[in-house]
């Protein structure tokens, strides 16, 4: 196996590792579907066209299923998963928006680390044009928040 193949087994089981010590037990099942439809498909409809259609971008050592990026979409669940089980339902939209603005910021942050460690090559993209990216895929996880039902996923019941 591929040294930046176990690179992303390695990062992906980590974030896992991260959402199960973050979100009670009780309260994954609730919040695993908004994970998956906007973790995991949110990921492999991006990275289907940025990466497979447009050939922006590819991630060395990942393994590929009809040239969509497997480690890449999974890592996404737990991301998805942590977003919406703390995002600020009831705070002001100033809150919000900065949330929003965290969540982009790590994502870029991430994407430069992994650019650095040669688990994401560029093709025809800088890492600067990450962060408007971030911030609207993370609106439109935002947007579909309410689908969801999952703004009381943090009180006691």
């Amino acid at each position: 196996m591929k040294r930046q193949t176990k690179n992303w087994i390695v990062f992906t089981l980590a974030l896992y590792t991260t959402m199960f010590i973050l979100i009670p037990p009780k309260r994954g099942p609730k919040v695993a579907p908004f994970g998956f439809y906007l973790g995991f498909i949110h990921a492999s409809i991006l990275n289907y066209f940025t990466a497979k259609i447009y050939k922006l971008w590819k991630y060395p050592g990942d393994i590929l299923l009809k040239g969509i990026p497997i480690f890449t979409c999974l890592s996404w669940v737990p991301i998805a998963n942590i977003f919406a089980y703390f995002f600020p339902y009831r705070k002001n939209s100033i809150f919000k928006a900065g949330y929003i603005l965290m969540f982009a910021s790590a994502t870029t942050a991430v994407q430069h680390i992994h650019g650095f460690i040669g688990m994401w090559e560029s093709k025809k993209w800088r890492t600067m044009y990450t962060f408007p990216l971030a911030v609207f895929t993370h609106t439109i996880m935002t947007l579909f928040l309410p689908l969801f039902n999952l703004k009381n996923i943090r009180e006691n019941h």
